[in-house]
């Protein structure tokens, strides 16, 4: 995993706002939406398809493995704000709507 923490240290340091995401999962989808309709610019980093063997990238799972070590949560979508985890869409530290509703999210953000 020591490898994969690395990757993702160097990943969410490169813009404001990261989100790791899953080609086909609407929870991806709909994060990045909320986003685009907020005008926040984010880099979007696909660890592939879905979670499925095959689908998801070798580094891709790694990525979750550490993602789920470093917040306890593995799902995507997964969102660094200036290099701090939130999470997910709903869920996490707090997750993207959660912080929006609070204020959190721009807080971090700005």
């Amino acid at each position: 995993l020591k490898a994969a923490e690395v990757e993702v240290e160097n990943e969410v340091s490169t813009a404001s706002v990261v989100v790791y995401t899953y080609g086909l999962s609407p929870f991806s989808s709909e994060c990045k939406g909320v986003l685009d309709n907020l005008g926040v610019e984010y880099k979007e980093i696909s660890l592939g398809q879905e979670w499925i063997p095959g689908l998801i990238t070798e580094s891709g799972a790694a990525k979750r493995a550490y993602f789920l070590q470093k917040t306890g949560q593995s799902s995507l979508p997964h969102i660094f704000v200036n290099g701090k985890s939130i999470g997910g869409l709903f869920s996490g530290t707090p997750g993207l709507i959660p912080a929006l509703d609070s204020g959190e999210f721009m807080e971090l953000l700005n």
